[in-house]
């Protein structure tokens, strides 16, 4: 018993209260009582229904791989199944004692630590009990960091390469799933899988990303509660449906999912999401879990790849300014998702001494588990080449777990079991459970740009938008850290000018103490000459006494003017420093009033140019107003052209008709065009509105000519030349 480690210590401290309950449970629940009692000889009497199963999947076993194996796009993968006993409690340990008996465990563990026996004859060979294989075994004094590191820490790695991966505890209540999933206190070796995980993720992203690769962590937390999904981040949202996604796989509809930056943010939200999680005490644990916890973990994973190495740099530098360059540029997107997973523990209702509420809890707990068991029977016939239906759909934990039970998921499955004689039947089932999940194959891919609609993109998306609006406006903003450099010299010259005033006034002080000094010495000195009488004469008046005088005056004047020299000196230098500090201030004024003269011309600029903008946008739409305008009369003369040359007979009607309209209709209504040309024009439009009425001229003069031409060719006969002259002009103004 001194042998045990963290995991014995941690059952101990939980379980030290649980030995004063009552050893009774309620008349109420008699007869649940005796129908989970035959359940549980009926498990008993059956533990050999699965011992068909082929001993080779054993060879095939293996633990989760390390993230740097590589694996391939797609491979089949068993469960891993992973048994871990947990040590005796001490109400075990006494109740044995009291039989006058030592605590015999019914568990023995082979030395490779692979297989085990159970056996409840309680002998020392364990010849008449059960065996099992599995990849690994752990005993009483097993480690939370060896189960982590053996058989967790691959698979959670894996997601950050875009895998799906599942660690769940499976086992009755008190074994200590929820010690081995989370595992919190004040001592860092007790950590459990999912602060170590969350430490693994975050710790490979900083230590062996790469520049080229951007990762985006998501989290969300549920639990479900007889049969309701509840969101344990958000608590208003309860009754969740699980819907299926073509892309994204089984995913729960409306569940929060929070972006994390730290571990820290994640022991957090798993701290919120634990205080709502459903828990009471029963004789079994004090504080056990009445619902399935699933804690989920998204990682996506952006990749670029450039085709030339030497670009990688120069295309990194685009992504961060935002800059479309030349380079060609491949992004690969990878979606892998971890789902750690602590259920609630089958218990009997005549050991735990469920009642009431705990009683509809403990039979939710059954149902979902019975459900799962199903689940897993229908996957090993599937095994076996049987056409088998699987339940997924008959509860909500085998629903979102549809994935990681014979789907692209790599799966761990941490069975726990107890030591105790009491608990052999139960301890039996959950090795039987795991023997047969561990024939269960899944399918494992990589999950590659899954979600065209996925965070990382838009992230990516909206921070290449962003910065390059970012560049735009840098480039319109003239001098604002120009502006934000004169502030800053601004207040250290504040500050040097009040750092030198206040050196003025303690060297004020100062002279005024010695000013002070002199005239005390002063009268001290007249003091004593009052006292001092020499051979009935008065020692003042002796010429060595005045000499001592003189003298002691003459040094202290000196010093005096000394002392008031150098605060001359210090006065002088601060006025200067003053004076500089205040030149120094209005120029800065000065040129943050010329920053803000600028600021505000740009923004008149910005503004007379939008107005000129806008005119010019009328006085495009008039103009095109203007041409469909003549697009229809020429439509119109074109078509009245075609309707009089078919009811004239002559080629002279045709070209009198043509000439009338145009010199009827079509010149006077190229004239009204100039002059409303003429009115609209505006200063700002005064190359614009030349150019149009050139255009109007030129059209203008070359009916003229036409109109003339028809003229002469009605009029009289004349030479090859003019007519071929006049048909030239007549086909221009036809084009």
């Amino acid at each position: 018993m001194n042998r045990s480690g963290s995991f014995r210590r941690s059952f101990s401290a939980s379980s030290s209260s649980s030995m004063q309950q009552a050893s009774s449970a309620n008349k109420i629940i008699n007869s649940v009582n005796i129908n989970n009692n035959n359940n549980h000889q009926n498990i008993i009497n059956n533990n050999n229904e699965y011992e068909e199963v082929d001993e080779e999947m054993d060879d095939t076993m293996s633990g989760a791989g390390n993230i740097e194996d590589d694996f391939d796009s797609s491979q089949q993968e068993h469960i891993t199944v992973v048994v871990r006993v947990r040590p005796p409690l001490p109400r075990e340990v006494k109740a044995a004692q009291e039989r006058g008996e030592p605590f015999v465990s019914t568990i023995k563990i082979n030395d490779s630590h692979k297989s085990l026996t159970i056996s409840d004859s309680l002998e020392s060979d364990y010849s008449m009990g059960h065996s099992f294989t599995f990849d690994h075994v752990y005993g009483e004094d097993s480690k939370q960091d060896e189960i982590y590191e053996n058989h967790a820490r691959g698979a959670v790695l894996s997601v950050l390469k875009g895998y799906n991966a599942t660690l769940f505890a499976y086992g009755q209540t008190g074994t200590g799933k929820t010690f081995t999933m989370e595992g919190f206190s004040g001592k860092r070796e007790l950590r459990g899988v999912i602060p170590r995980a969350t430490e693994d993720i975050f710790d490979y992203i900083e230590t062996k990303g790469s520049s080229n690769i951007n990762f985006l962590i998501r989290a969300s937390y549920l639990q479900i509660y007889k049969e309701v999904i509840y969101d344990l981040l958000d608590p208003s949202k309860s009754n969740l449906t699980i819907r299926e996604d073509k892309k994204k796989g089984t995913c729960v509809e409306g569940l929060t999912e929070v972006v994390v930056r730290t571990p820290k943010e994640i022991y957090q939200l798993i701290e919120r999401g634990r205080k709502g999680r459903a828990k009471a005490a029963t004789k079994l644990n004090e504080e056990s879990s009445r619902s399935h916890a699933v804690f989920i973990i998204v990682a996506e994973h952006l990749e670029r790849s450039v085709s030339n190495e030497e670009d990688i740099d120069c295309a990194n530098a685009d992504a961060i300014t935002g800059k479309q360059g030349t380079h060609e540029v491949k992004e690969s997107y990878r979606i892998g998702k971890l789902n750690l997973v602590d259920l609630a523990g089958s218990e009997r209702v005549s050991v735990s001494g469920a009642s009431g509420d705990l009683l509809e809890q403990t039979k939710k707990i059954n149902l979902s588990l019975t459900c799962l068991g199903m689940v897993i029977s229908a996957l090993t016939k599937t095994y076996k080449k049987k056409e088998v239906y699987v339940p997924y759909r008959d509860s909500k934990l085998t629903r979102l777990l549809a994935d990681s039970l014979g789907g692209n998921c790599r799966t761990t499955m941490l069975a726990m079991v107890s030591p105790a004689l009491e608990f052999y039947g139960e301890s039996l089932s959950t090795l039987n459970f795991a023997k047969r999940a561990k024939c269960i194959k899944n399918v494992v891919t990589v999950n590659e740009d899954l979600d065209q609609r996925a965070l990382l993109r838009k992230y990516e998306k909206e921070l290449k938008r962003l910065r390059i609006e970012l560049s735009k406006k840098n480039k319109a903003v003239v001098g604002k850290q120009r502006i934000l450099e004169l502030e800053e010299e601004k207040r250290r010259a504040e500050e040097d000018k009040l750092a030198a005033i206040e050196a003025l006034e303690a060297r004020s002080r100062e002279f005024l103490h010695e000013k002070t000094l002199k005239r005390k010495l002063e009268e001290k000195i007249a003091h004593l000459q009052s006292q001092l009488l020499v051979g009935g004469e008065k020692i003042e008046e002796t010429p060595a006494f005045r000499k001592l005088i003189k003298q002691e005056y003459e040094r202290v004047h000196k010093q005096y003017e000394k002392k008031l020299a150098e605060l001359e000196r210090e006065r002088q230098s601060i006025e200067e420093d003053k004076a500089q500090v205040d030149r120094y201030k209005q120029l800065l004024l000065k040129q943050r009033d010329i920053m803000i003269a600028l600021t505000a011309r740009l923004n008149e600029r910005d503004e007379t140019i939008l107005s000129l903008q806008e005119e010019l946008d009328a006085y495009d739409h008039h103009q095109k107003m203007l041409e469909d305008a003549l697009d229809r009369k020429t439509a119109a003369l074109i078509h009245l052209q075609r309707v009089t040359d078919a009811g004239l007979c002559t080629k002279e009607k045709e070209k009198q008709a043509l000439r009338k309209i145009i010199e009827v209709k079509m010149i006077p209504y190229m004239n009204t065009i100039y002059k409303s040309i003429s009115a609209f024009e505006t200063p700002e439009m005064e190359d614009t509105a030349k150019q149009v009425k050139k255009q109007v001229a030129t059209v203008t003069q070359l009916m003229k000519q036409t109109a003339n031409a028809l003229s002469l060719n009605s009029g009289n006969p004349s030479s090859s030349e003019e007519q071929q002259s006049s048909e030239a002009s007549v086909n221009q103004f036809q084009e």
